[in-house]
């Protein structure tokens, strides 16, 4: 199953018996003697396993993050994928891939009828996730989902759903650029494709799948997040997938004119490739973006598309640069 990309800018026991070895040193004494133990005696209460004390504390589940989408327009219900299990500060797969047994054991625990997930969108909550089941799909699972967010997220755009009640404690942050905005880092987009030898007639066939304004690091200053495209007549493609920081706005060419502003590129993907003949392309596509160690700078969460697949990878910023820390399957049939 393929996922279709998003564009927020649409330019945009019982006590148990223990046998335990009874060590008994026999001594056998010349000339008849009696046999004797060994003056060492084990109380027979030893031999017996105590009881493990119940707890009463509930058993801790792990933190849970998902993709959540609407499905179409005309139904109530929302996809939710399980992305991400976040356990003492390490990101695990939420369950292995090819085993539905452990699928379906992880469908009952996280996505069992009725439970709720806070609904993330731009970093912050929004609203709330109610499962209404969960269906095996082509090597994974997906829960449905009915989501109250207040209209907050766009039919067409993603959002993110998580168990935690630690995370997303910042006010949402997530719209469409400026037009300031987008000619700034259009330039930077075209700066790139064009060293990578693109011509200035494929440049004009660029299409922009989704651009974002968004505040990763909580400053209010908002960063740029965007996938564009140029595919040919002849299936060859470019994609590429940016993030953009502000910097200093550039000097205005006439006094007392707005300055413009500038933007300079802290993530750059890029892919040329060729389409195979069914058609699957690789582009990333972002998704949404959360502080999973709440250290002050937000993951970006992205889609991945593959052949008759797609797949969930998480971005996150060390040392000044944005790097890939987790990748999974969303659906690979």
């Amino acid at each position: 199953m393929k996922q279709q990309s998003n564009s927020e800018d649409a330019q945009d026991s019982a006590p148990t018996r223990v046998r335990l070895p009874l060590r008994r040193l026999i001594f056998a004494a010349a000339g008849g003697f009696l046999l004797i133990s060994l003056a060492t005696v084990i109380s027979p209460a030893r031999l017996v396993a105590q009881k493990p004390a119940v707890s009463s504390q509930p058993k801790r589940i792990a933190t849970l993050v998902g993709a959540v989408s609407r499905v179409d327009s005309g139904n109530p219900h929302s996809n939710m994928d399980a992305v991400v299990l976040v356990e003492n500060g390490r990101l695990r797969q939420p369950y292995p891939e090819y085993n539905e047994r452990a699928q379906r054991k992880f469908g009952r625990e996280y996505f069992s009828l009725g439970k709720k997930y806070r609904v993330t969108f731009g970093g912050g909550e929004v609203g709330t996730a109610t499962i209404q089941g969960f269906a095996m799909g082509c090597n994974n699972i997906h829960a449905t989902a009915t989501v109250e967010d207040n209209g907050k997220i766009p039919a067409h755009l993603s959002g993110l759903a998580t168990n935690s009640d630690s995370l997303a404690h910042k006010p949402s942050s997530r719209r469409a650029p400026t037009e300031a905005e987008r000619q700034a880092v259009m330039m930077l987009v075209t700066q790139i494709y064009r060293s990578r030898g693109t011509t200035p007639a494929l440049l004009r066939t660029l299409k922009t799948t989704n651009l974002t304004a968004t505040d990763l690091n909580g400053d209010g200053e908002l960063e740029l997040i965007g996938s564009f495209v140029i595919e040919t007549k002849n299936k060859a493609r470019r994609d590429l997938l940016l993030i953009a920081e502000p910097q200093a706005a550039t000097p205005a060419p006439q006094a007392g004119s707005p300055s413009e502003p500038a933007f300079k590129t802290t993530l750059v993907k890029f892919q040329a490739y060729k389409l195979p003949p069914e058609g699957f392309d690789s582009a990333i596509d972002f998704v949404d973006q959360l502080d999973l160690d709440n250290d002050g700078v937000a993951e970006v969460f992205v889609t991945q598309h593959g052949f008759d697949a797609y797949g969930y990878a998480i971005y996150k910023k060390s040392a000044g640069r944005w790097r890939q820390v987790y990748t999974t399957t969303g659906d690979a049939c």
